[in-house]
């Protein structure tokens, strides 16, 4: 192989992190069976489906009940409910603490697709083999430590795990896609199928993940005309529509239409009487959202360790937002600025000639679609911040396979990871500690210990 095709080594690096990211996750690598917010909500889910019955506990999912005919329900996606069972049927002294595996185990799926995807992108650059190693390893580092993965992984609870699983699966869906582009025969076969898995699986963690996914199968699908088509087309639309119909099944279930987040059912007046009025998703609400997550929360020093704070910041506009306040406390342009930069730049790059294809942009445009839903939604959280992701992630490989741009901006870069990454860690763990309420108090407790300081209620 020369060097021009090599690939870097990122598995050595991607070890290392996923043993950091397991310490960081279990606060210290031993508050594993910890029972986070709502987390005993999927264990009921999975008791419920396994009997063929749609509800949930209300003792379970509690504040965020629906009631549907007098019957308890939930709109989260059932896939960490899936993951569930078999735990459940190995251990059943683990119901309602298994939210930090489960996130592990979804943490480690998105950081190994990531890494599947530098290696495409870095493998087609001209770099030499030397920078592509520096370059890889680097923005393994960046995603771990200096994105939105982060605070996910510090807090599992019901709302943060199902968006690290609909993250992971969507992730590792892209990388599928991708390799689906160059590869021919069986190798193609089982690329097409574990798209479609993937695809399935992000659709029944979180709708926004999995919704941009269902557009992408028909581009990759008008590829496969003249290369065994009957095979391929099973292979692409087979996993991706069981998991489709289930859903839409499950809906109807649950609320007797196929609709997927029927906020009038809920118990919280303060959410559903806004959602009736103004509408969970307009888009008079996208340039708002744009400044609160890409531009406005710029990091705040603070005495004491660990000296930036994360903390809700007010934002009140009562027809747009069903809080008075934002729970973004890092705009992405300050914890993540290595991969806005290079999405930028890779945006720049779709439309110089021979910079892209109409596949490469139809699927660019699929996930823009997605940030644009993201952003006309009703509530702004530092959390939905990963949503951002597939389109960020898909635009920054076409700016490290310029390779030019890559190389002439290869310090900036590195020192951008660095920023994001002492950045991000710090107002995460600030705001894990002084301004989350999701927090458990023995995982507060033991963040404040490890700082040094006293525990504040």
């Amino acid at each position: 192989m020369t060097e021009a095709n090599r690939a870097p080594n990122l598995l050595p690096l991607a070890l290392v992190l996923g043993g950091l990211l397991w310490i960081f996750t279990m606060t210290g690598g031993r508050q594993i069976f910890v029972n986070e917010m709502l987390s005993e909500a999927y264990d009921s889910q999975a008791e419920h489906l396994l009997r063929g019955d749609p509800g949930v506990d209300g003792a379970a999912i509690r504040h965020e009940s629906l009631i549907v005919d007098g019957k308890t329900r939930m709109y989260f996606g059932p896939f960490p409910a899936f993951v569930r069972m078999p735990l459940n049927l190995i251990y059943p002294g683990g119901r309602g603490y298994w939210s930090r595996i489960s996130g592990f185990c979804a943490g480690m799926i998105v950081l190994a697709a990531f890494a599947g995807l530098i290696r495409i992108a870095l493998r087609s650059s001209p770099l030499s083999s030397r920078w592509k190693n520096w370059l890889g390893n680097v923005c393994l580092i960046g995603f771990a430590f200096g994105s939105p993965l982060l605070l996910l992984l510090g807090n599992l609870s019901i709302y943060d795990e199902a968006i690290v699983w609909g993250l992971a699966w969507s992730i590792a869906a892209l990388y599928f896609a991708l390799r689906t582009r160059t590869a021919e025969g069986a190798a193609l076969t089982r690329f097409l199928i574990s798209f479609s898995f993937c695809a399935g699986a992000a659709f029944l963690s979180r709708l926004t993940f999995g919704a941009p996914l269902l557009l992408v199968a028909p581009i990759l699908a008008l590829r496969l005309f003249k290369r065994n088509p009957i095979r391929n087309f099973a292979a692409l639309f087979l996993p991706l529509g069981a998991a489709f119909l289930f859903h839409l099944f499950l809906n109807y279930a649950k609320f007797g239409d196929f609709s997927g987040m029927p906020l009038r059912y809920s118990i919280n007046p303060v959410q559903r009487d806004f959602a009736l009025e103004h509408g969970i998703f307009r888009l008079e609400r996208v340039p708002y959202s744009f400044a609160d997550y890409f531009i406005l929360r710029y990091p705040e020093f603070q005495r004491d360790p660990p000296y930036l704070k994360g903390q809700r910041q007010s934002y009140n506009h009562p027809n747009l937002y069903v809080m008075p306040f934002t729970e973004t406390y890092s705009s992405l342009l300050w914890c993540s600025s290595w991969l806005v930069l290079g999405a930028v730049i890779g945006v720049v790059m779709f439309f110089r000639p021979g910079g892209s294809d109409w596949v490469d942009r139809a699927i660019a445009a699929v996930f823009l679609f997605q940030s644009v839903v993201v952003l006309s939604f009703m509530g702004l959280c530092q959390r939905y911040a990963a949503e951002f992701c597939p389109f960020l992630i898909f635009a920054f490989l076409f700016f490290l396979r310029s390779g030019r741009a890559a190389f002439h901006l290869r310090y900036v870069l590195i020192a951008l990871v660095a920023a994001s990454v002492a950045i991000n860690s710090i107002t995460t763990v600030s705001w894990l500690l002084d301004a989350d309420r999701n927090v458990p108090p023995e995982t507060r407790a033991k963040w404040n210990q490890f700082l040094g300081r006293t525990s504040r209620s």
